[in-house]
């Protein structure tokens, strides 16, 4: 008898034990913090406020205040400045990964990164200060009902494929492809073109080592003469001064434009807005005339927890239940982060039905960050792409940024860690 009492004994201790301690961590998502998102369409459509309300229905003493910030990347900087970041927010592509623990927490205790994809893309010293809000598969988006019109029976698989269909759809006055030069950060697709044409999704960490970068031949001169080819044949829209970026969207829906250079986010996007999810088409880009496809797979903006947050485990919860439990990846159009989960949007399956080489996107160095900025270059924001592209002289452009470049690696050094003293 005494024996069995002794296990029924420990028995209920451990009981009592993994209770409390269920409890305890549970009872820790407590408070009200606040999200700073660059999705202001889901916070426009009330999907964030439903996933608000299955958070806190899951945490019933938790409360969470979603801001969509518009122009995110040039917004934010100021609040960081002036420690308005609010608790749960997406963490500055140029931040250098050596000031992450000035501003944000760890979040290795979460015990994900074992089952998401791009798990030390913010990574500093052996911890991790945020995880990625999606993935996004880079392509071509085009406009099937528009192709079908024009008598192009299938979407374009080499640079001269694309080409030739520009020039047809350009003759039944269509705007071939959008191109958003005005709005300028749609341009950002050609400073990542540079990894599919280099094959190479750690391309910009060797890119430091080139004085002459966009010279002829090499990876980003490819990719920038495709781009100048296109605006320079009239086959972008019209209007390169203004931000049409949300009325291209409805152009390509009533068929004015045919195709984008973007991510599978753009897909849920057109749909929310009335297209018909048929209609809508998605490969790997054409960069060549090999035939042989290549996937850029890239990860999306980091979500990480202030450092001077008063609820941080509440902001913790609330990042994994984005990861791990919301719908939020077909949502918002991407391929979910916890690599357990599917995607169920077609035209993913339409993509990979291509066979495409994958190249997964690796995250940008401090160092070649740093020499990006100090040769002026503003890297994944589009306004240097754009100049180029609205200069009569294209390979004077190449010129001058080579030697901005080399001007910039003169007195540039790099550091042992890969990161900046």
């Amino acid at each position: 008898m005494s024996s069995t009492f002794a296990k029924y004994h420990w028995s209920l201790l451990l009981y009592l034990f993994f209770h409390l301690f269920s409890c305890g961590t549970k009872a820790a998502v407590a408070g009200e913090i606040t999200f700073f998102s660059n999705r202001v369409d889901l916070v426009n459509n009330g999907s964030y406020a439903r996933w608000v309300r299955e958070f806190q229905a899951q945490y019933p003493q938790a409360r969470v205040k979603v801001q969509g910030i518009t122009d995110y990347e040039s917004s934010m900087p100021k609040r960081f400045e002036a420690r308005d970041y609010g608790d749960v927010m997406l963490v500055p592509r140029d931040m250098p990964r050596q000031t992450y623990p000035k501003y944000f927490v760890p979040l290795n205790d979460l015990q994900l990164s074992e089952n998401i994809y791009f798990p030390d893309n913010w990574a500093y010293d052996g911890k991790h200060y945020a995880y990625t809000q999606g993935v996004i598969a880079e392509g071509l988006v085009y406009n099937k009902r528009i192709f079908k019109a024009s008598g192009i029976d299938s979407p374009p698989l080499t640079l001269d494929d694309l080409l030739a269909n520009a020039a047809k759809l350009k003759t039944d006055n269509k705007v071939p492809i959008a191109l958003n030069i005005g709005a300028a950060w749609p341009l950002q697709q050609w400073d990542k073109a540079v990894m599919a044409l280099s094959g190479d999704g750690n391309y910009f960490a060797k890119m430091i080592q080139d004085s002459q970068p966009f010279s002829a031949g090499k990876p980003y001169y490819k990719s920038l003469k495709i781009a100048h080819t296109l605006f320079t044949s009239s086959y972008s829209e019209e209007d390169f001064i203004l931000n049409n970026w949300e009325p291209s969207k409805q152009d390509f829906i009533v068929g004015k434009n045919a195709m984008f250079f973007l991510g599978n986010w753009v897909v849920p996007q057109l749909v929310e807005s009335g297209m018909r999810s048929t209609d809508i088409g998605f490969i790997p880009f054409p960069f060549d005339n090999s035939g042989q496809p290549k996937a850029i797979l890239n990860f999306d903006w980091g979500m990480a927890v202030s450092r001077y947050s008063k609820n941080p485990d509440t902001a913790k919860a609330w990042i994994k239940f984005i990861i791990t439990h919301s719908d939020f990846a077909d949502v918002a159009g991407f391929i979910p982060t916890d690599k357990s989960r599917k995607s169920r949007m077609p035209q993913l399956t339409e993509y990979m039905s291509h066979q495409p080489v994958i190249i997964q996107a690796a995250p940008e160095s401090n160092d070649f960050i740093r020499l990006a900025n100090k040769a002026g270059m503003d890297f994944m924001s589009g306004n240097y792409i754009r100049d180029i592209l609205l200069s009569p002289d294209f390979e004077g452009s190449m010129a001058y940024w080579n030697k901005r470049w080399r001007q910039a690696k003169a007195n540039f050094h790099t550091t042992a860690s890969g990161e900046q003293p």
